[in-house]
């Protein structure tokens, strides 16, 4: 196994190509002078001094330690790959599940493609974002949290969405055992245009704040009853925890400074009244029914503020056990 770091390979790397005459005696190139004795030292043992040779013999001594060449140094490789030249594979910047996401599709696009539809692909990036292309998909849905990923479909989804679901790629955000890093570089890769990117989340703050820093995405997964009747919503039983509200501050915080950009700086939601929660929470002779020919008049900015006032913490769980309506709110 190789003797020095990636650090200090970057700092040979740098001494040699810009040839440089010394460099600081550090803990760096203390250490690299105790293994090779390379260079000389001041009187003071501040500076090592360098020769031509001296530049020539550090890239040798590094070349037989790692059998990596510091004047075309890449680590921004597979550990695979980095195996391929070198004994230690940690060198490579990319993690074994940095390449990697989990994801599944819609029952009607497993059809000749999977034996099993309700299953979890592991899949390559690179062989995710062609297989979007391979089926024509329009829309990518990123969910909070392992388990509602593995029951995405058993949830209840208004009629426009589950005509957009008949063509959805679901992707796991990632975390724990999936790297978050496949999800994030598989989003850079497509192309919005094209691909719609929705979230998925539990709707608090955290929820909240994984949907608006998802690349691309613009819409948000929220129960139908949060856009139509808030109020009845937080009244059935078991389906709000505001004690894991109050975990959330940090989320809040983004979000409300979010908001605050974005409308006015001078203005800020946070746990204050708003007349935007005002309109928001219909009163007691408001009819919970949606007139679905004039849509829905409830905006990010309303759903923020009633989850902010009314201490809302609703997680995907709870979403299939109370069997609520899902739909699209839109940024």
């Amino acid at each position: 196994m190789a003797s020095i770091s990636k650090h200090h390979l970057q700092m040979l790397a740098r001494a040699a190509k810009q040839r440089l005459p010394r460099v600081p005696f550090n803990a760096g190139w203390q250490h690299v002078y105790r293994l090779w004795q390379i260079g000389e030292t001041d009187g003071a043992q501040k500076q090592l001094y360098l020769s031509v040779n001296d530049h020539q013999l550090l890239r040798q001594m590094a070349q037989i330690d790692t059998g990596l060449d510091i004047l075309a140094l890449d680590f921004d490789v597979t550990r695979q790959q980095m195996s391929q030249q070198s004994a230690n594979e940690k060198y490579a910047n990319i993690a074994p599940e940095a390449d990697y996401l989990l994801l599944k599709l819609a029952p009607p696009l497993c059809q000749g493609l999977l034996a099993e539809h309700d299953c979890a692909l592991r899949l390559k990036v690179d062989r995710a974002v062609n297989l979007c292309e391979q089926l024509a998909i329009n829309c990518i849905m990123v969910v909070e949290n392992l388990d509602s990923f593995d029951n995405v479909f058993q949830y209840q989804f208004d009629q426009s969405m589950t005509k957009l679901m008949e063509r959805c790629m679901v992707v796991y955000r990632g975390s724990h055992h999936y790297s978050p890093a496949g999800r994030k570089h598989f989003l850079g890769l497509i192309d919005p245009a094209k691909v719609q990117v929705i979230a998925f989340t539990d709707l608090d703050p955290a929820g909240l704040m994984i949907a608006h820093s998802l690349d691309h995405c613009q819409h948000l997964v929220v129960p139908q009853l949060a856009l139509s009747a808030p109020a009845t919503l937080l009244a059935l039983p078991q389906i709000n925890s505001a004690t894991d509200f109050y975990k959330q501050q940090r989320q809040l915080a983004y979000i409300n400074e979010t908001i605050a950009a974005k409308n006015n700086p001078g203005e800020y939601l946070g746990l204050q009244p708003s007349p935007l929660v005002n309109r928001l929470m219909p009163s007691s002779s408001t009819s919970d029914v949606i007139d679905g020919s004039k849509g829905l008049a409830v905006d990010w900015d309303q759903l923020v503020a009633w989850v902010a006032r009314y201490h809302v913490s609703i997680k995907q769980q709870h979403m299939l056990a109370k069997k609520l309506i899902l739909s699209l709110l839109r940024f």
